[in-house]
């Protein structure tokens, strides 16, 4: 069960097999769904985090208060 009470769609007993085997991640580099590197090969792992293009949002400058815009204080 799930947090919202709704049977959980993954087979948690073929992922803890699948980790205790330590099998490999099925990967077909011919397959472009497959992604930009082989998830087995550490090197490529690591050559791709390194290389890749982190993209983040611009930072928002803060806002200055105006000195009309001073908030009450309670009495």
């Amino acid at each position: 069960m799930t947090i919202s009470g709704k049977p959980s769609r993954t087979d948690w007993e073929w992922v803890r097999k699948q980790i205790e085997a330590d099998a490999p991640v099925p990967y077909d580099p011919n397959d472009p769904d497959d992604g930009p590197y082989d998830p087995n090969d550490d090197e490529a792992v690591d050559r791709f985090l390194t290389e890749a293009n982190r993209v983040c949002p611009p930072r928002q400058p803060p806002t200055a208060q105006a000195d009309d815009d001073q908030i009450p204080k309670a009495s």
